[in-house]
């Protein structure tokens, strides 16, 4: 039996989803050492662990215990955490290719065989495709892949792979029907905004394929924001110790900064300035990529940071045709799935 899988780690969260389960898989794109949890003598009475990590050996580090899971910053401070986040040679990083191998087992945990035959597809910016890092993570992926979860070993062997462009994967979550392709994809030209936590990718498809002069990267996302706002707050409440991702939570937790249940602070004015500063930015760069927007039948926005911007982006952008996807988080590895699904139809009738 093939196994399908999809995942799409992001520079903020990982989304990942199997043969098994409908719902997405969400949880962040860092993990830590083991060790770094510390010890207590009465931990073993209390411990929530298992309920918020899973503990993983990779081949590729032999004897070292990595933590990760969906609830892993609620186990462990923050100045604890091994981010993947980053522009340089992510994907020839030793983190990085930990963190696939951490996703590929958690998803193979929901099958009782000690070996899977896996055929994955995956995503990365639009620009990066069909060039050398293209090429190097498909060779990382296409193998066989070591790993043990809780100290049960699997061997997954990805025997095909797939790098689709990022924003692509919403449009098939949103146009591939019952295995076809609706005719808003095959004929109409679309513009995807696709606002990520590290990057924000405008690409602009017409016939399903890309086309490159209306069609750019910038390097720019939610953490820009978070950045900004951590700076504001740093100065106006002198906190010398601020951590992004605490500021990551304070957006999910109405605009509010917890540093402690005697320590919170608003910050929805901060909030709101650093998002109209970056958006103006993006939109700005947008008018430059999609010069002549009556050429466009379709814009629509997507990814992690289409729920905090999106309202506002909505009126800079003054578009009655545009689309904020709902959902945008986990649109682009629903498309995915889609597109394994018929990937593994295929590969089975042939």
């Amino acid at each position: 039996m093939l196994v399908k899988m999809s995942f799409d780690i992001g520079n903020g969260f990982v989304k990942a989803v199997s043969n098994n389960e409908e719902k997405v898989f969400i949880a962040p794109s860092s993990f830590a050492k083991k060790s770094a949890l510390g010890q207590s003598s009465i931990s073993d009475l209390f411990d929530k662990g298992t309920d918020q990590y899973n503990v993983f050996e990779s081949s590729l580090d032999d004897g070292t215990e990595y933590i990760w899971g969906e609830k892993l910053r609620e186990a462990i401070s923050p100045n604890k955490l091994i981010h993947t986040y980053t522009h340089e040679n992510r994907y020839n990083n030793k983190r990085f290719k930990l963190l696939c191998q951490f996703v590929l087992a958690e998803l193979a945990s929901q099958y009782e065989e000690d070996t899977l035959e896996v055929v994955l597809v995956t995503g990365m910016p639009s620009a990066e495709i069909k060039t050398d890092l293209d090429a190097k993570l498909k060779e990382f992926l296409k193998k066989k892949h070591l790993v043990k979860r809780n100290g049960i070993e699997k061997v997954i062997n990805v025997v095909d792979v797939r790098l689709l462009e990022q924003p692509l994967g919403t449009l098939l979550n949103k146009y591939l029907l019952d295995g076809k392709m609706h005719k808003n994809l095959t004929d109409n030209t679309i513009t995807v905004i696709d606002f990520g936590s590290g990057t924000t990718i405008i690409d602009t498809y017409k016939g399903m394929k890309r086309i490159d002069d209306q069609s750019r990267t910038i390097y720019q996302g939610m953490n820009d924001i978070y950045k900004a706002v951590q700076r504001k707050l740093s100065a106006k409440y002198s906190l010398k110790t601020l951590d992004q991702l605490q500021i990551e939570e304070g957006f999910r937790n109405g605009y509010v900064l917890k540093i402690s249940e005697r320590s919170q602070y608003p910050f929805e004015q901060e909030a709101k300035e650093a998002i109209v500063d970056t958006i103006d930015q993006i939109v700005s760069e947008i008018d430059r990529i999609v010069a002549v927007r009556e050429n466009i039948d379709e814009f629509v926005v997507t990814g992690g940071g289409a729920n905090a911007v999106g309202e506002y982006f909505k009126d800079v952008f003054g578009e009655e045709s545009l689309d904020v996807v709902k959902d945008s988080q986990t649109a682009n590895v629903h498309g995915y799935d889609k597109f394994c699904s018929l990937l593994v139809n295929n590969m089975q009738s042939s």
